[in-house]
């Protein structure tokens, strides 16, 4: 499946404790997800919408193309995606093989993510560095975690820099 995403970082507003919503579906919407993701003892609100390509859009936020690189069988579409991400969990040294194979093969990527067998997600922005454990409260179902996490990169933080991520609200 390939997905133009659109994203919203924002500082997160007032949530009550134990409190979720669910996520207007807009048009041509496919899937959203809402996460609080706290950084320095700030705490962001990451709301992602994804849709097909040649959807109607959705203004605002940050745009990009995320791909599952295990669904997708189009080389264009894969070399084209800023997000690559699977959805099979795997257990943390399978899933760094399959981070660094991808992003070696589509130099093109910025981020790709693996699901953990165990929980939490496995996270690659860059060939050269070691990966990144995080969200262990976001589901393997969530592949819009990648997407948040790539519009945090655009905005020019560091994925490390991310102490705690949770679902707030998901489809």
């Amino acid at each position: 499946m390939r997905s133009l995403v659109t994203v919203e970082l924002r500082p997160a507003p007032p949530v009550r404790p134990g409190h979720a919503e669910r996520p207007r579906r807009r048009p041509g919407t496919v899937v959203a997800l809402a996460l609080l993701g706290t950084s320095a003892g700030r705490v962001y609100g990451f709301s992602a919408r994804a849709r097909r390509p040649g959807a109607a859009g959705v203004s605002g936020g940050e745009e990009h193309v995320a791909a599952d690189a295990e669904v997708c069988r189009d080389p264009g579409w894969l070399s084209c995606s800023d997000v690559l991400y699977t959805g099979r969990a795997r257990q943390m040294p399978d899933a760094v093989r399959w981070l660094t194979s991808v992003m070696g093969a589509f130099p093109g990527c910025r981020l790709a993510a693996a699901p953990l067998a165990g929980g939490g997600w496995a996270v690659l922005d860059d060939v050269g560095r070691p990966a990144a454990l995080l969200g262990p409260r976001v589901p393997a179902d969530q592949p819009l975690l990648a997407s948040c996490l790539y519009a945090w990169l655009v905005l020019g933080h560091e994925v490390r820099a991310l102490d705690d991520l949770r679902v707030w609200r998901g489809a």
